[in-house]
């Protein structure tokens, strides 16, 4: 696949004839590198820049889709005027500040119950994190020792087959995650914030794992998907090798809009 950067004669043509460009991106992986315990990731300040030059651009417009809860995503990047979209698409807040959820509290409720299960589950595993984000609970094994991590897996699936009726299973780049059955994803996040950009708006996404697979399709004939980091999806058009290649794209797309200077 092509490195993005190879083509850019192209790739700043297409900037600079659309009216409107929106950026969407994850966050870990992708605008910053993967960290053993998600609560160590921050942003550079560098890249909220740029996303903030976007968000006060009238041909601009940004957006972080993530994994990680909406409260969490928004904290650790704390950019007004973007979008923010978390848990996949369960949770969205708008540029103007509104917020919309996918699920309930009862939902949540039930979560926490499997939560509570996957805990007793994986207790006697060094090294699991459970991460409860309200409507998916995640389990990371990052840390986990190799020959533990078949042991870590099936005692998720253990306890997922007896919530199969209203959760599903995911997987991440080293999770695993339980998430309510139901239609929201990624690529349901990009199709609403394209529904409320002007007509004739020219859409870029990056993304670095399976999760993202979603938002590529959407993009597949419309816009540019940028796979970062070698997870080698083919719904997506380019490739970057890791986040600080896309922070460098982020600034040609400034200076391609001639926003370097505002």
């Amino acid at each position: 696949m092509t490195d993005l950067r190879d083509d850019w004669d192209l790739v700043s043509l297409r900037l600079s004839a659309a009216p409107r460009v929106c950026i969407l991106s994850d966050l870990d992986g992708t605008l910053v590198p993967i960290m053993d315990r998600p609560e160590l990731v921050h942003l550079p300040s560098s890249v909220r820049r740029i996303l903030q030059s976007l968000a006060k651009s009238t041909r601009g417009a940004a957006g972080i889709i993530s994994g990680r809860a909406l409260d969490d995503l928004i904290s650790r990047v704390s950019v007004e005027g973007i979008w923010y979209v978390g848990n996949h698409g369960f949770e969205m807040r708008s540029p103007d500040g509104e917020v919309t959820k996918f699920f309930d509290g009862g939902d949540v409720e039930y979560v926490n119950l499997i939560r509570d299960e996957l805990a007793a589950q994986t207790a006697s595993v060094p090294g699991v994190l459970l991460e409860h984000k309200g409507p998916i609970v995640a389990v990371h094994y990052r840390q986990v020792e190799l020959p533990r991590v078949a042991e870590v897996e099936r005692a998720f699936l253990r306890v997922m087959e007896r919530h199969r009726q209203r959760m599903m299973v995911a997987n991440g780049d080293r999770v695993f995650e339980a998430r309510l059955r139901g239609i929201r994803n990624k690529g349901t996040a990009v199709r609403l914030i394209r529904r409320e950009l002007p007509s004739g708006s020219f859409v870029m996404y990056f993304g670095d794992d399976v999760t993202d697979a979603d938002a590529f399709r959407e993009l597949r004939s419309a816009g540019i998907a940028v796979e970062v980091a070698g997870c080698d999806s083919p719904l997506a058009h380019y490739t970057l090798p890791d986040p600080s290649a896309v922070w460098e794209v982020l600034q040609r797309i400034l200076v391609a809009l001639d926003l370097d200077r505002a």
